[in-house]
């Protein structure tokens, strides 16, 4: 699975991701706002240090107990986005896994020279786990898919849901094929077995999908987020002075960042940096499932 990020991080050395830091997406979209912050650490700190000549410390304990709090809300949404990141890499392994099965059994189940049907199964299957992928971002792409049939494709932006119909296009094939006699009552069964498991794997992702962290809970981590931003900078002041604006500004990096992170992984099937490859995972099916099936020659293979 040539996939460019898996690539990237198999290339990194820990020492080395150290200087990246700065190309990464969290600190992009974090960066206005922790100059905003830095900004207020400096007001604060000359407010209170040059023109009003006080000593306001909050007693210790107050970010301490705010610290424990916030720590296990952010545990908590952390823990639960990666759940669902896994969960949804799970999930795409299992549609792989199911597709070759059929790819598998279908090359031992179907006559040598049937190149019709092979050719038909092995379209179906890729355009199955593309229309997944699209059905989770933003739509359907045609020209990632194959014409299993002419015309198959004509109407496919007035389908309700595309994995479906071509899930259901695999299951009438198979009942033909039962029909006309080429597959026995058993081998039937055996392969509609995988398509209930196609279908489980299609409602499990959209169920990832259209199911975000509850909105009440993240406005919630979001304003306690907020309200110890605003409180920080006092309990570095007279102690660090003007370096309290780098101190504040990195724990501000820290904290919502991980909330970030967790926006971002939360629904792992979109196109972020931190998402699963779901192109190169649709790409290596079509291509083992082309192998399997069509037992292309090597050359025909390399251009797949």
């Amino acid at each position: 699975m040539n996939d460019p990020k898996l690539k990237n991080r198999e290339k990194s050395v820990w020492f080395s991701v150290l200087f990246d830091f700065h190309r990464t997406k969290t600190l992009k979209r974090l960066l206005v706002s922790m100059l905003l912050v830095g900004a207020y650490a400096f007001v604060v700190d000359y407010i209170e240090s040059e023109m009003l000549h006080i000593d306001f410390r909050p007693p210790s304990y107050v970010y301490s107990m705010l610290g424990i709090v916030l720590g296990i809300l952010l545990v908590f949404r952390t823990n639960t986005a990666y759940d669902r990141w896994w969960e949804g890499r799970k999930l795409l392994s299992k549609l792989g896994y199911n597709w070759k099965n059929v790819a598998l059994k279908l090359n031992a189940f179907l006559p040598a020279n049937d190149q019709e049907n092979r050719k038909y199964f092995a379209a179906m299957i890729a355009n199955h786990s593309y229309s997944l992928k699209e059905s989770l971002r933003n739509g359907v792409k045609k020209h990632e898919l194959v014409e299993a049939e002419p015309g198959m494709l004509d109407n496919l932006d007035k389908i309700y849901h595309v994995p479906n119909y071509f899930a259901a296009g695999i299951c009438n094939r198979f009942n033909e094929l039962y029909k006309r006699g080429v597959i026995t009552d058993m081998q039937f069964l055996e392969l509609s077995k995988h398509i209930d498991d196609a279908s489980e794997v299609v409602s499990s992702c959209e169920r990832i999908h259209t199911s975000p962290i509850p909105f009440s809970y993240a406005i919630h981590l979001k304003k306690f987020l907020f309200a110890f931003v605003l409180i920080l900078p006092f309990g570095f002041i007279h102690d660090l002075g003007y370096w309290c604006i780098l101190i504040v500004m990195l724990i501000f990096y820290a904290m919502v960042g991980l909330d970030v992170i967790g926006e971002e992984i939360e629904d792992p099937f979109g196109q972020d940096e931190n998402d699963l490859p779901f192109d190169a995972i649709c790409k290596s099916l079509k291509k083992s499932v082309n192998e399997i099936l069509i037992q292309p020659t090597v050359n025909e293979f390399v251009k797949a």
